[in-house]
């Protein structure tokens, strides 16, 4: 993974020597600006961030808006899905406030579209590596999917398309089959959490105490470890081609808990990079379950704290 030039603050070394890249979520290097926007993307370009990551959903006519769901209402000052706006309605909004006491406030700032990115990177060169987060589940039609590799086509070595939408993947690498994507199997082998409701996707909590819709779910046939690498094996090969792999982190460590020790092996075998998601300061044990990424073959870290994570000495 390319280590080149990028900024101290957005990445970590392990203790084997690994270089793991701390990727900003909704690119928030500087707080002061809205996730997701232009300008705070241009500010983690412009401090050499490694990895960095923006959400977008496909808009009714053309191009893809930059916004952290595939409704709108929470973050701009338009409300209903992403897909039912179009582009001339999309130039009208603005981003609204997204933390501290000024949240929910609109701001100057309107939403980004993907062809705002593309411009910025292309004015821009840095060593960041954008990922481009896809929010829509409904399958694209081919003519949008064709739209989407010809917008990405001139910063084709900058981005990567990430999706849990195997199927809108699979369509974007039939027509682009050198198009860059990451696979998260988070529809088909999750966990429940205080945060992560067990009627979420997939929908059905399994024997073993993961949310998994598969008949090897259904009834207890053997250790945890077995079954979860029967369904990794299948899992992981949904895409083929996909370099990254974004990995819910509590489903991690509960493969991990259930005796799973060649979890990084297993992905790592496939030529998978791993991205452990989501990880930041200040949540309950957040620096002991770094210490476990780093340990568990993490190369991504996905967060929105990638400087405090940056200072943790992992062999610590």
């Amino acid at each position: 993974m390319p280590e080149a030039n990028v900024n101290p603050e957005s990445v970590l070394r392990a203790p084997d020597g690994r270089l793991i890249q701390l990727k900003v979520h909704t690119v928030r290097w500087d707080d002061s600006l809205p996730e997701n926007s232009l300008p705070a993307l241009q500010a983690c370009l412009k401090a050499r961030v490694a990895r960095a990551e923006i959400d977008i959903a496909m808009l009714a006519d053309r191009d893809f808006l930059v916004c952290h769901d595939d409704t709108i209402d929470e973050a701009t000052t338009g409300s209903g899905p992403a897909s039912a706006l179009t582009f001339d309605a999309a130039r009208r909004l603005r981003l609204r406030q997204h933390a501290g006491p000024a949240r929910g406030t609109p701001t100057e700032h309107p939403p980004a579209l993907l062809s705002d990115i593309v411009a910025l990177l292309q004015e821009m060169p840095a060593p960041t590596l954008l990922e481009l987060d896809v929010k829509d589940v409904e399958p694209w039609s081919w003519p949008r999917v064709e739209e989407l590799a010809r917008i990405i086509e001139p910063v084709k070595d900058r981005v990567v398309v990430g999706s849990a939408a195997d199927w809108n993947l699979r369509r974007l690498l039939r027509v682009d089959p050198s198009a860059p994507v990451g696979f998260d199997p988070m529809f088909y082998l999750d966990v429940a959490s205080s945060d992560y409701e067990p009627d979420s996707m997939p929908g059905v909590r399994g024997a073993y105490g993961y949310l998994d819709a598969h008949p090897l779910a259904r009834r207890r046939r053997g250790p945890p470890a077995d079954y979860l690498r029967d369904r990794l094996g299948a899992i992981l090969r949904i895409v083929p081609g996909a370099r990254d792999l974004h990995l819910h982190l509590r489903a991690a460590e509960q493969m991990l808990d259930d005796g799973l020790d060649d979890l990084p092996d297993i992905i790592h075998g496939l030529g998978f990079n791993l991205d452990y998601w989501t990880l930041d300061a200040g949540t309950p044990n957040w620096e002991a379950r770094l210490r476990r990424a780093v340990a568990a073959g993490a190369d991504i870290v996905t967060t929105n704290t990638p400087r405090a994570l940056a200072a943790v000495s992992p062999g610590g």
